[in-house]
């Protein structure tokens, strides 16, 4: 008999990297992929309206999970059959630039309206019409840095509001929390969002 390959592999391990967080991307059709430069930037042509929201505190997070619903027989005491109640996908950290245009417009996306003129920028706060947007973040891959993982998510909004503190000692920071809305017009397994890199 054999023994059985073990998996130890560094190089699938990220460390030492940075992530880069961009909104108002296009969303890809069925099966394709956000497009990108060379540089792991989103590609200009295919995502015009593409915007990079800036460095954060401690980098970011992506999240990925979905709870089950549990179905029981009376003659069983472990459940016998399960099905995805919830898929939830979300990107999250603290952005640093807490006076940008571009990072103010995409946190205050649930409560805030932008207007400005001469002299000025503000963001009246209020109740709103819903607008999503189309978040990712990007990574050089560990084994080959001049190739990338991305996790995108489709229809996000920030639902982590917007807070920051202004003091002598410190850097001003707001968390955020990109969370996943299902676009219904796609097929079941595709209305949230993906999370994929290159390979050779």
């Amino acid at each position: 008999m054999a023994g059985t390959a073990t998996n130890y592999d560094p190089t699938v391990i990220v460390v030492d990297t940075v992530a880069q967080i961009w909104a108002g991307l296009a969303v890809p059709a069925a099966s394709a992929r956000l497009s990108l430069h060379t540089d792991g930037t989103p590609d200009a042509t295919a995502n015009p309206n593409a915007i990079h929201l800036g460095h954060t505190k401690e980098g970011s997070k992506i999240t990925i999970v979905s709870s089950l619903a549990k179905h029981f027989a009376d003659e069983e005491a472990a459940p016998i059959k399960a099905t995805v109640d919830v898929t939830d996908m979300s990107i999250e950290g603290e952005f640093l630039q807490v006076l940008d245009d571009d990072v103010l417009k995409k946190l205050t996306a649930p409560f805030g309206t932008y207007a400005t003129a001469s002299g000025y920028k503000q963001w009246t706060i209020g109740r709103k019409t819903l607008t999503y947007d189309s978040i990712a973040m990007i990574w050089p891959t560990p084994a080959d840095t001049t190739k990338f993982a991305v996790a995108h998510i489709y229809a996000a909004i920030n639902e982590a509001g917007l807070s920051f503190q202004i003091s002598r000692k410190g850097m001003s920071s707001t968390p955020f929390k990109f969370v996943a809305y299902a676009i219904t017009s796609r097929a079941a397994a595709d209305a949230v969002g993906n999370y994929w890199y290159m390979i050779a």
